[in-house]
């Protein structure tokens, strides 16, 4: 990671999600239009609606190659259901959002009474809040509360204590694109360090991947390819897991899991009924964490 921009994989999702509202039908699975303008300048040069006849070939090419537009659905999809879960969480009285691993996320731009009241707290690497810090408007800028954590290095739970997260009011955690980035020892304390400052009502969503072995071909292959990918940018994965090793990790914090979507039930959800190519890879899954 560069010391002054955030990671490249952090604004290649923020792409994704704008690529979503450009080339898929609506009613668009998730809508980030406003994460544009924390975009580079090169990036958004790119982010541009394609005519008819190049959306028409672009289309007609995924649908025959769904891997072209598996990884754009993962991150759309994800989104959905986290901010499908937060929309819950809020409606039963959950009044702190931490989001780890926040990257180019904007909920407090989507949702700015929340930061206003002081809900928000983005746990990330500095040079990503930042980037960020500079081009949200002063107000938002000021009110998100920014927790600079290393996840491998620091102690989580006393920074999100420092910051004034409260252990004794639940708590709704978005930690979205990170699991297969960290050690699994990493996952591991994570899920212990956020246990500890749990209350009962707290949730965790989260996605994984799952390792090679037990994929087909086609998404053994993709994966094969996004690994080699984030190698050349020095993000490397290092955390592949099944469903029941994510529950694994998460019991050892207290945490059980209360919804877990593969990539079909994800289809099911969301996908069912689409006249656009967006897709799905089969190693994507979605998990609810609740505080046992």
């Amino acid at each position: 990671m560069e010391s002054q921009r955030p990671s490249r994989t952090a604004e290649g999702a923020a792409a994704l999600r704008v690529w979503h509202t450009l080339l898929d039908d609506p009613p668009h699975v998730f809508d980030d239009s406003i994460v544009r303008s924390m975009l580079s300048g090169p990036t958004r040069l790119m982010l541009h609606a394609p005519p008819s006849m190049v959306r028409h070939a672009i289309r007609a090419r995924e649908t025959v190659q769904p891997e072209l537009a598996a990884l754009r659905g993962q991150v759309v999809l994800r989104s959905r259901f986290a901010e499908d879960a937060l929309d819950a969480a809020l409606a039963a009285g959950c009044h702190q959002v931490v989001i780890l691993a926040a990257g180019l996320d904007t909920t407090a731009q989507r949702r700015p009474e929340l930061a206003r009241a002081g809900a928000i707290l983005e746990v990330d690497h500095p040079a990503t809040q930042a980037w960020k810090r500079e081009r949200l408007p002063a107000d938002l800028s000021a009110a998100v509360r920014y927790v600079a954590v290393d996840f491998e290095r620091d102690v989580l739970d006393e920074r999100l204590a420092e910051a004034g997260l409260r252990s004794d009011a639940p708590m709704f955690v978005n930690w979205l694109g990170c699991t297969y980035y960290l050690e699994p020892e990493a996952v591991t304390a994570t899920f212990e360090a956020l246990g500890r400052m749990a209350a009962p009502g707290s949730e965790i969503v989260l996605d994984h991947w799952l390792p090679e072995p037990g994929l087909n071909w086609r998404p053994r292959l993709l994966l094969a390819g996004v690994r080699f990918a984030l190698a050349l940018q020095q993000e490397p994965l290092r955390c592949l897991m099944t469903a029941g090793e994510l529950a694994e990790h998460a019991a050892a914090g207290g945490w059980q899991v209360a919804e877990e979507l593969d990539a079909k039930a994800q289809r099911e959800r969301w996908l069912a009924g689409r006249n656009d190519s967006l897709a799905l890879p089969d190693f994507a899954h979605l998990t609810r964490l609740v505080r046992a």
